[in-house]
């Protein structure tokens, strides 16, 4: 089954309201979720992925890293806060297969290289656990076509309308993509719920308390 990670932005309003927004993902059946961490002067990533791992407890908690060594600590942190549930999103570089290889001995998370394209991701899939592109089906087709059993995650924008976001699905998976990542909307959490159960409203209710 396809999964789903959402993009979150950064928390501009109320704490409160964003975290329960990552409940009502949770709830409704996402994946994960992906905040940007490659600032690694601020530390607001950082609180946030701390708050975010005390009120979920299924969602793998995603992080886009730069290629410097500062991050390491606080990943380590998340991974005692979450059992394990960190993914780590990387950008491909001369040393990629040194860093992933000594990431790899050091720590217990997934690591994903995050590629401009097909091309790129041709070149170090099978160095880590995966890759993230943004991308047609065809080019994971041609990229699953290539290579072997690893995880290909595709950013996606979100669709029009329920029928489009199901089509759109349906198309990815059947080009044996492991899941889309989407930035985060509204709208998601309606998407997300499972058309079979359409009144169904566990996800709010827990959400809102």
């Amino acid at each position: 089954m396809l999964r789903v990670g959402v993009r979150l932005q950064p928390a501009t309003g109320r704490i409160g309201d964003y975290l329960a927004d990552v409940i009502a993902l949770e709830a409704a059946g996402a994946d994960s979720v992906w905040l940007d961490a490659t600032a690694a002067a601020s530390a607001e990533p950082w609180v946030l992925l701390g708050a975010v791992a005390a009120v979920t407890h299924r969602m793998t908690l995603g992080l886009t890293v730069g290629v410097a060594a500062g991050w390491r600590g606080a990943v380590d942190a998340l991974l005692r806060l979450t059992s394990g549930r960190v993914v780590v999103g990387l950008p491909p570089n001369r040393q990629v297969k040194a860093l992933v290889d000594e990431l790899k001995r050091s720590s217990r998370h997934s690591i994903l290289l995050i590629c401009a394209g097909r091309g790129e991701a041709e070149q170090v899939a099978l160095l880590a656990d995966g890759v993230i592109l943004p991308g047609t089906q065809d080019e994971v087709l041609a990229l699953r076509s290539k290579e072997g059993d690893f995880e290909i995650w595709v950013e996606v924008s979100v669709p029009v309308d329920k029928a489009a976001w199901v089509k759109m699905m349906a198309a990815t998976e059947s080009a044996e993509a492991t899941g889309i990542i989407v930035p985060w909307d509204p709208r998601l959490i309606d998407l997300l719920r499972s058309a079979g159960e359409p009144d169904d409203r566990t996800d709010l209710l827990i959400a809102t308390g």
